[in-house]
């Protein structure tokens, strides 16, 4: 077979022949389509074409030209088909029916209107010869893009794909695909104004090639129907069988809905909460009742309804009940006690006021904790304690979102829940050791729960409705308020509880922790008794403590001890101070933290901590050198600028003490402050350091019955410090009979009357107004 291939041939020769507009249709050569024609310019041109040669030039009309206007040169094409009349028909309502067949392409090279009709000078042209091989590779990809179009399910028409088979002229067959695409005017006068058969071929490919895409996709999309609407059906009728047999079972789902929209109209909360559980139910019914989505809503809606919306208890107001119910409980705790009775009072008068926000400070073991349960017990409300220590998660207080796997409500809605009460006590215990990470800043979170304008509507994650804390009561616990945020603590009315004296441990034990450490032995209280002798030797030898709670161990370990010997001998003989040793072991603390010598350049300081007060011996002394200062003892920044005050103020005023200058020249101070492995700071520690300086540089021993806490300015002025209170106590454990404090605490001396009993507290202003007691001839000094 030869190939040839020769350039596109054209008509030198033009002919005048009448126009007829198409809309909405391309006519291609070779192919037979009805027109309906209107326009009186185009019939008259189509009759003068049928007593001539009944040939005429289709052109199409472009996209967006208004079938129903007028028409103008300008919106046709210039490529169009000459075709021949095969018949025509009049129609009785106007105009004429042809049916025309295209016989070839022209080009219309002007375009000519009169009064009468239309008509267009054209120029046939004739495509170029295209090698046999191409048209076969055209024919071939076109016949396997149809037998794709059979394989996705699309088919033109029933026979054919089996016509289609049979052909194999290039010309028949792209005549016959084009009969059967709906291409729109553009896309078909594209294909018309082909220059070759072979660009006319690959073009109707890609067209093919789109059909096959736009019919799969179609199928995937009727396929998916499909199996949604089989796997609908079966899910309808399995639910519909399912619902028969929980019919019969008596555990239709129906009623768990209904009964939820029972509970709602009773709930007495706002319309904004109900038009939520409303939705929410809603939701639950139209959802499968065994899906993911159901068990969540399901256990969503179980938390909103446990909740105690609508409960509440009522307040115990009898001041004299309250009283006795506290002082049953603890001992001492004047300024808690009288807190909580001030609150009672105040809702005698006005029922709807602002529960408290407390929050106790003091030392383990003091009873904080407990606190808080007798005086929900006194109020006759409910009780539900929150402990925080560690907690790091803000959700931990404000509730995981219902998206999260395993999603709880925060802490309060779950204590809430529990007490079953919406005015309940709730301690929250350990508030200062919160912490803090990537998750969020918990006490921040606590902001909105600890203050009564915002707890009104508290916004629990979980619940994604408000809920109404106000009315709960408060009561926080912590060992420390310096670690906790001050807006936190401004919401909070602080109340400190200090350590308990001595005097004060022996009463809590024999009215408190006696008869409850015998009764949980299962001892009998008339045949064992613990005397105050035995129980002050407890609390000097084996504890040092600001709280009760190691004391309260003691005596548990003590009355099992005697369990177990009246087991195996079925014979107690009681304790006494001798055989103390005998069940407890020996002493922890021989010899106490105080200095009890008259030595040079050791002091008595009084220090507070967050478990009590201590003693803390304060050393200097001189050695060869060049005038330095040298601290140890892991001290702080704030201590270390204290000593260095100190060291000023005794170099500017060394003629009054008789201090030679040149041993600020010629040697070197060194103050140390034993256990140096436990950091130390504060603003408490001038007084005491500067007279150990003073004892050093005099060579003067200091007098070891008295113990001291004040902090110097430049001028020697005794500055007021904190914890008073703690810092009695700590001499008072100690057997120091003299407590030195700033003139400016007087006020907190108020209230402590009991506590300074068998001590004497020395006031003072100024450095020197002590240092004569303090500072001893030299020959009183202890070896």
């Amino acid at each position: 077979m030869k190939s040839v291939v020769n350039q596109k041939k054209v008509n030198v020769s033009s002919e005048i022949l009448p126009v007829i507009p198409t809309m909405d249709v391309v006519v291609f050569p070779q192919i037979i389509v009805p027109l309906l024609v209107l326009d009186e310019k185009i019939i008259s041109g189509i009759n003068q074409a049928i007593e001539e040669k009944k040939m005429v030039f289709l052109l199409a009309a472009k996209n967006g030209v208004d079938p129903q206007g007028a028409i103008s040169t300008e919106d046709l094409y210039t490529v169009g088909t000459v075709a021949t009349i095969m018949r025509l028909i009049k129609i009785p309502e106007g105009g004429i029916k042809i049916l025309v067949q295209g016989v070839s392409k022209a080009r219309a090279l002007d375009i000519m209107t009169d009064d009468n009709m239309l008509h267009a000078r054209i120029q046939r042209v004739q495509d170029e010869e295209t090698s046999s091989a191409e048209l076969t590779a055209c024919v071939q990809r076109i016949k396997k893009i149809a037998d794709q179009m059979a394989t996705s399910g699309y088919t033109f028409s029933p026979d054919f794909h089996v016509i289609l088979s049979k052909m194999t002229d290039a010309g028949k067959i792209g005549d016959f695909i084009l009969s059967h695409l709906n291409l729109n005017v553009d896309d078909a006068q594209k294909l018309l104004e082909t220059d070759n058969q072979k660009d006319f071929l690959v073009m109707l490919s890609d067209y093919l090639t789109k059909e096959v895409q736009v019919a799969e996709i179609q199928e995937k999309i009727r396929n998916n129907a499909r199996e949604s609407m089989n796997r609908s059906q079966k899910e309808f009728y399995l639910r519909e069988q399912l619902k028969a047999i929980k019919e019969e079972l008596g555990e239709d789902d129906l009623e768990e809905i209904e009964e939820m929209r029972d509970r709602l109209t009773a709930l007495e909360v706002s319309d904004e909460i109900k038009k939520e559980i409303g939705r929410q139910i809603n939701r639950l019914e139209r959802t499968a009742p065994d899906s993911l989505e159901a068990t969540v809503t399901r256990n969503h809606l179980e938390w909103v309804f446990a909740l105690p919306w609508n409960n509440s208890t009522e307040d115990n107001l009898d001041i004299a009940h309250a009283k006795d119910i506290l002082d049953e409980d603890h001992f001492g705790l004047k300024e808690i006690k009288d807190r909580i009775l001030d609150f009672i009072s105040v809702r005698n008068l006005k029922k709807d006021g602002f529960a408290p926000i407390l929050c106790f400070v003091g030392p383990p073991g003091t009873g904080k904790t407990s606190l808080g349960k007798s005086i929900a017990r006194s109020l006759g409300r409910e009780y539900g304690r929150i402990s925080l220590g560690g907690v790091k998660d803000e959700a931990e207080i404000r509730g995981h979102r219902r998206t999260y796997v395993g999603a709880m409500p925060g802490r309060f809605i779950q204590a809430l829940r529990k007490a079953g009460s919406r005015n309940p006590l709730l301690v929250i215990d350990e508030l200062d050791k919160i912490g803090a990470d990537f998750r969020g800043d918990p006490s921040a979170a606590m902001l909105e729960v600890l203050d009564p304008q915002q707890n009104k509507t508290f916004y629990d994650n979980y619940l994604g409705i408000p809920f109404d804390l106000s009315e709960v009561m408060f009561i926080a616990t912590a060992n420390s308020v310096d670690v906790i945020s001050e807006p936190l603590r401004d919401r909070m009315e602080i109340i400190e509880l200090s350590g308990y004296t001595l005097e004060e441990k022996v009463k809590i034990a024999q009215q408190h922790l006696v008869r409850k450490s015998i009764a949980n032995a299962g001892l009998d209280s008339n045949k064992l008794s613990i005397s105050d002798d035995i129980i002050q030797r407890i609390i000097a030898d084996y504890t040092r403590e600001s709280g009760v709670r190691q004391l309260e161990r003691l005596i548990g370990k003590m009355c099992s001890k005697a369990a177990r010997i009246l087991v195996e001998t079925k014979k107690f003989d009681g304790f006494t101070i001798d055989n103390l040793e005998t069940y407890l072991g020996p002493c922890r603390f021989m010899d106490d933290g105080a200095n009890k010598l008259h030595q040079i350049g050791i002091t008595n300081g009084l220090a507070w901590t967050v478990y009590g007060g201590e003693i803390l011996q304060i050393e200097a002394m001189l050695m060869p050198g060049t005038g330095k200062l040298l601290l140890t003892g892991q001290l702080g920044d704030v201590m270390k600028e204290s000593a260095q005050a100190a060291r000023s103020y005794a170099c500017a005023h060394a003629k009054d003490f008789g201090i030679d200058n040149k041993l600020f020249t010629e040697y070197d101070m060194h103050i140390h402050l034993p256990a140096g492995a436990v950091p130390k700071d504060g603003p408490s520690a001038g007084l005491a350091i500067l007279t150990a300086m003073l004892s050093t540089l005099t060579n003067r021993p200091i007098n070891a019955n008295y113990a001291m806490t004040g902090e110097l300015n430049l001028r020697g002025e005794v500055m007021p410090i904190g914890g008073v209170k703690e810092k009695i106590l700590a001499a008072k454990r100690n057997n120091i009979p003299h407590v030195i404090l700033p003139r400016k605490n007087s006020h907190n001396l108020a209230e402590l009357d009991n506590l300074i009993d068998g001590v004497e507290i020395i006031l003072v202003d100024h450095a020197n107004d002590i240092m004569d007691k303090l500072l001893m001839p030299l020959d009183k000094v202890d070896a």
